[in-house]
């Protein structure tokens, strides 16, 4: 399977009824994902593309709309079932 181009954004949601502190989260950036390679090995790239300001360790991808939080330690392609609409989309 190819790569998967996704859209991302870093969001700060440490304190949802904050707003004042934070500015809304930029456009959205392009970035290719290997569906075939753990998550937790590509949020790295993914962070630093964002700026994002959080460890790693910290941080976590949230698939939207639906909202369901990916499995780090899973590749895309293993959380296939998943993630049956997001794939249905891309198809």
């Amino acid at each position: 399977m190819a790569s998967v181009t996704c859209r991302v954004q870093y969001l700060e949601d440490s304190d949802p009824f904050q707003c004042t502190n934070f500015p809304e989260p930029r456009r959205p950036l392009q970035v290719d994902l290997d569906p075939n390679l753990a998550l937790s090995e590509q949020i790295a790239g993914i962070q630093k593309l964002l700026s994002a300001p959080l460890k790693v360790e910290d941080s976590t991808l949230q698939l939207s709309p639906r909202g369901n939080y990916m499995d780090l330690e899973c590749s895309l392609a293993e959380q296939r079932d998943d993630l049956e609409k997001f794939y249905q989309d891309l198809e």
